[in-house]
């Protein structure tokens, strides 16, 4: 008899998702954390004395709020802020900034009085046009994913299978300029670029750009917010991980899994690196497939042509994330105030995206391996509405910018990120004179730390990109499930497979619900 019904490695959020799920229903679940803390690539941590920072994920995009009545989050101190506005993005004097307001009536006015009726039709039109993919991204997110082609070929006319094709393989640009002109609302122009490259390999004009836009603006169900749960991102994974242990299942940290067991082609258990052995009927992990299948189970278990497809799987992702204490909020300059003030609240996340070409320049600098000397960049400052990650009257920030270098050796990778997260304060201070003097500690992880702390293959923070032909039926391996894998009783439960990337604890819960019909199978065998 095995020590457990169910092995989960990993205690991100959606590691203990699945961890819910399967102790929901009985299971005996064991989950194992390399890491001394919770939430893996999401965990909100104390980096300097009475700061708290979100390492990874810094806020919840598009996480659903079924997600929070299904695993009963309210009841264990699970509790996302209410926030007036999720960013600012701004550029150029002769730019209108653009407000992401929570409140879609304010959010109307803003458009309206400050840019105009024809950019608030354009951007009307603009997502009315993405809308039409919104049942296909939201009735699919649970359970087996859609196929792309069966997509395109059920729309009524010509005319829509060519405008799906162009939204699932076309750029984020070629979408955009359909609405707008190239020097019309540039900063909402930049806005719309800025998230076509988050998890994507290229520029805002790269060919397959614009599913990653839709994967953003459509997967939450329609939510297209930036909202902080209080007391950080981490506080998800603590309300997760006490209704798991109350439900039965067991979360050790400081458990790093060196090996999963595979016997006549069947996942056993783990073996731990100081040598331990635990046996289980199932096991799910929550990493990366690369890790997971190369590193973990072992090569030899799978066919050779799935292997080589695994190792096709894109994770080209170069990024620093740079924490920060600063002493004083942000001094902005005048033109700024306005747009980064309103209701009696600040605008805890902005962001330099002055226009798509500017993202396209770093981009164009970037793919040649050089570090862009003007890159867009994102300042978030979460104790602007949650005032307990830091002390009073300072504050716990946070820069996230793309495009740093990939493949570098140790000690360019240690120069180089310091000298882009200097180019990314430069930035923030030319708007908000004083902002670097405020600085009084700073920390810079690059794509390298997440990959030697978390086990995330070359520091993908998505485990694998969003791109056409790696998400729906394209995740993980085209043609082969989603969850289960060809090792019978191994089962993904990550961000590496459907839906995709983000704070959604979604994967976490399909790879716990096939892992669930394995285990019934087991036990009426």
């Amino acid at each position: 008899m095995a020590d457990y019904d169910a092995i989960v490695i990993g205690a991100g959020h959606n590691g203990l998702v699945a961890a819910n799920v399967l102790a929901k229903n009985g299971a005996k679940v064991l989950v194992l954390e390399r890491a001394n803390f919770l939430g893996g690539m999401a965990a909100t941590r104390e980096l300097f004395d009475g700061y708290k920072h979100s390492v990874g994920a810094w806020a919840v995009l598009i996480w659903r709020q079924e997600m929070t009545e299904r695993l009963e989050l309210a009841k264990w101190g699970f509790e996302l802020m209410n926030q007036w506005t999720s960013t600012c993005t701004f550029g150029d004097p002769a730019d209108t900034p653009f407000v992401m307001y929570n409140d879609l009536e304010r959010m109307a006015r803003h458009l309206l009085d400050d840019h105009g009726a024809d950019t608030a039709a354009s951007l009307g039109g603009l997502f009315a046009h993405i809308g039409r993919f919104a049942p296909y991204f939201v009735d699919s997110a649970f359970g087996p994913p859609l196929d792309i082609i069966e997509v395109i070929a059920a729309q009524p006319t010509p005319e829509d299978r060519h405008d799906f094709a162009q939204m699932w393989y076309g750029s984020t640009m070629d979408t955009v300029r359909r609405f707008f002109a190239p020097d019309q609302a540039r900063c909402i122009q930049g806005s719309m670029a800025a998230m076509s490259i988050d998890a994507f390999d290229g520029g805002p004009w790269t060919p397959g750009s614009h599913a990653s836009t839709l994967y953003h603006y459509l997967i939450g169900g329609g939510n297209v917010e930036y909202i902080m749960p209080r007391g950080g991102i981490g506080s998800l994974s603590a309300a997760l991980c006490r209704r798991a242990e109350a439900l039965g299942a067991e979360v050790q940290l400081k458990h790093h899994v060196k090996e999963i067991l595979v016997t006549d082609g069947r996942a056993t258990g783990v073996q731990l690196r100081d040598g331990t052995t635990i046996s289980a009927d199932a096991v799910l992990s929550s990493l990366d497939p690369y890790t997971t299948f190369v590193n973990l189970a072992g090569a030899q278990h799978f066919a050779p042509d799935y292997i080589r497809k695994i190792k096709e799987i894109n994770f080209n992702l170069g990024y620093i994330q740079a924490h920060l204490t600063i002493d004083q909020a942000p001094q902005w300059i005048e033109r700024l105030q306005p747009y980064m003030h309103d209701n009696g609240q600040w605008c805890p996340t902005v962001a330099y995206a002055p226009s798509p070409e500017y993202i396209s320049d770093a981009w164009e600098q970037y793919r040649k391996g050089q570090l862009p000397d003007a890159p867009p960049t994102y300042l978030y400052i979460p104790s602007m509405v949650d005032s307990s990650l830091a002390p009073e009257g300072k504050h716990s920030a946070t820069i996230f910018t793309p495009y740093f270098p990939t493949g570098l050796d140790a000690d360019e990778n240690r120069s180089w990120k310091e000298h882009y997260a200097d180019t990314c304060v430069r930035i923030f201070d030319a708007h908000a004179p004083g902002f670097a003097d405020s600085i009084t500690n700073r920390v810079v992880f690059s794509n390298r730390y997440f990959g030697s702390t978390f086990s995330a293959h070359a520091g993908d923070y998505s485990h694998g990109l969003l791109q056409p032909n790696q998400l729906w039926t394209g995740r993980v391996v085209e043609g082969e499930d989603k969850f289960a894998t060809p090792v019978d009783g191994l089962y993904l439960c990550g961000q590496c497979t459907h839906p995709g990337p983000g704070v959604t604890g979604i994967p976490g819960w399909n790879g716990a619900e096939a892992a669930l019909q394995h285990l019934n199978a087991r036990v009426r065998g």
